[in-house]
């Protein structure tokens, strides 16, 4: 009974490590460097009267903050370029989109994206 029991213990093991392999997408195949280095940036897409931002931190500390227009449904675009032109500007320095996460209100609209420094 006892060796049954480990065959299969092993087994199931096996089966999830073959299910966790192909599961991985092409970016996880990239291997951070040791030394990795993290940006994040957070939007802040806003209805109404109080203006929308993007925030971004580099490895440094260094925090830069943009404005972005209000949030209309009729011009997404007007936001998506300026987001867009960021995320190109950041992958373009040889970092790596790892993360995203974002949720929403009625009026809010918030998205926090995590680059991360890797080897070619």
């Amino acid at each position: 009974m006892k060796k049954t029991s480990i065959i299969i213990v092993l087994i199931m093991a096996f089966i999830g490590a073959l299910t966790l392999t192909a599961l991985k997408t092409p970016q996880e195949d990239k291997i951070p460097s040791s030394d990795s280095s993290i940006i994040i940036v957070r939007t802040l897409e806003i209805y109404g009267m109080k203006p929308s931002s993007m925030v971004t931190i580099y490895p440094d500390g260094t925090v830069e903050k943009n404005s972005l227009g209000k949030l209309n449904a009729t011009k997404p675009e007007e936001n998506l370029l300026t987001i867009h032109a960021k995320i190109g500007e950041i992958e373009n320095k040889g970092y790596l989109l790892v993360s995203t996460t974002g949720g929403n209100s009625d009026n809010i609209i918030s998205t926090t994206y995590i680059f991360k420094k890797v080897e070619e």
